[in-house]
């Protein structure tokens, strides 16, 4: 995955954004085993969340913590 640079809190949670957009999109869509590059490519994107989650406050880091788990247990069932 390319890398994402931001300046301030704004672009940050616009590309947690995308983030979870692109996790739940990969991971509704698998429907049996996931090949390599795509479990990578998830799991990437849930350690970039994992790294930023703190950026969030309040509920906003409940809702974050709840994807992220959510997400690591999906992908647990669809190890390639």
């Amino acid at each position: 995955m390319p890398a994402y640079y931001y300046t301030n809190k704004s672009e940050l949670f616009a590309i947690i954004g995308e983030k979870i957009s692109f996790i739940n999109k990969s991971l509704l869509t698998a429907r049996e085993k996931l090949s390599g590059e795509e479990f990578q490519k998830i799991t990437e994107a849930i350690d970039f969340l994992k790294d930023h989650k703190y950026q969030m406050a309040d509920q906003g880091l409940n809702q974050l913590e709840y994807i992220i788990r959510s997400a690591e247990e999906k992908l647990k069932t669809l190890r390639h």
